[in-house]
């Protein structure tokens, strides 16, 4: 299976897990409140065209027609950890759609590499180790998601065996 194909199954069993959590209420924000998108492009003035993002959730305020906020989520589907340069990366983007509007997440079937991790935590972005559809764990920075829905204990060893261990 090629790569494309590979990131593809990953991108749906994220996408799928966070439609269950948005239509469950156990989101960060009511399901009123979201849009849920695949493959949606956001304008970067720095290219001069739209990236691309796996996942991104538009949050809207009541009665607002436009978005107040977006989750834009990458997802990595990798058989090693995922590195600093892949954070980095995804970052920049981020950055050139959203900057203070916008929530970074990476989203993982394999663990981060200590690099990736202190980056993302550097920055506030969020983290998200995909086992299953019932066993994965956020750890999201400056973020009311801190508090969301997890499967495993919330310990700091937990944590860090859950995000950076293979």
């Amino acid at each position: 299976m090629n790569s494309t194909a590979t990131g593809n199954i990953l991108e749906e069993k994220i996408f799928d897990l966070f439609e269950t959590e948005i239509d469950a209420d156990r989101f960060w924000a009511k399901k009123s409140s979201c849009k849920l998108f695949r493959k949606k492009g956001y304008y970067s003035k720095d290219r001069g065209r739209e990236i691309v993002f796996d996942i991104s959730v538009k949050m809207y305020l009541p009665g607002a027609s436009s978005y107040s906020s977006v989750i834009l989520v990458e997802c990595t589907n990798y058989a090693h950890a995922v590195p600093v340069d892949d954070a980095e990366e995804f970052f920049a983007k981020v950055q050139q759609v959203g900057a203070a509007n916008a929530k970074a997440v990476i989203a993982s079937n394999a663990a981060f590499q200590s690099g990736a991790r202190e980056f993302a935590k550097s920055k506030g972005m969020g983290l998200l180790r995909y086992f299953d559809e019932t066993n994965f764990k956020w750890e999201l920075y400056c973020s009311p998601s801190a508090g969301m829905r997890t499967t495993i204990l919330d310990t700091a060893e937990s944590v860090e065996r859950g995000l950076c261990s293979p």
